[in-house]
């Protein structure tokens, strides 16, 4: 006859080689970047639907990376609950991170902004007094910058990078 600590072990291996898994590695479908939210999709065309794409629900963005749409993802349980949380991006289409007052984003541009300064409008800032520079000489002011057209080359340059 069976104790009832053999029958409790006995059940305990049932309801573990049941359990559901806890990762995932499947498709993004869709993402709602405002909500941090995404849908995924497994290799058995199961949806998953409200996947977190940061781990604590608060509304921070301290860091959060955007996958992109029609690429692969890993994704886990988050504790023992019914939720999940992508950890991993095969192709991210947004990477933002945020510490005290500085905040980073890349995407096709890079947006660095730190003590509500911007460092594209810097940049340009920069470029705008160099371009109106002028220099006394032995025989008297410059009319123009010499080489302007490089330093306007150069802004251009800069605005192709920087947000």
């Amino acid at each position: 006859m069976a104790t009832p600590e053999y029958i409790r072990e006995g059940l305990k291996q049932i309801a573990s080689s049941h359990a559901p898994a806890v990762s995932n590695i499947a498709k993004v479908k869709s993402v709602d970047e405002n909500k941090a939210i995404c849908v995924l999709i497994d290799e058995d065309d199961q949806e998953y639907f409200d996947v977190r794409l940061r781990p604590v629900l608060t509304g921070n963005k301290s860091f959060i990376q955007i996958p992109k749409v029609g690429s692969y993802v890993l994704a886990i349980r988050v504790e023992d609950d019914e939720d999940w949380m992508v950890i991993a991006c095969d192709e991210v289409e947004k990477f933002y991170w945020k510490v005290g007052n500085t905040n980073l984003e890349l995407s096709d541009k890079v947006h660095l902004e730190a003590n509500g300064k911007n460092f594209a409008e810097l940049v340009d800032k920069l470029f705008d007094a160099i371009l109106q520079m002028k220099f006394t000489t032995n025989y008297g002011p410059t009319i123009n910058l010499i080489n302007s057209v490089d330093f306007s080359n150069l802004k251009n340059e800069f605005k192709s990078l920087l947000k």
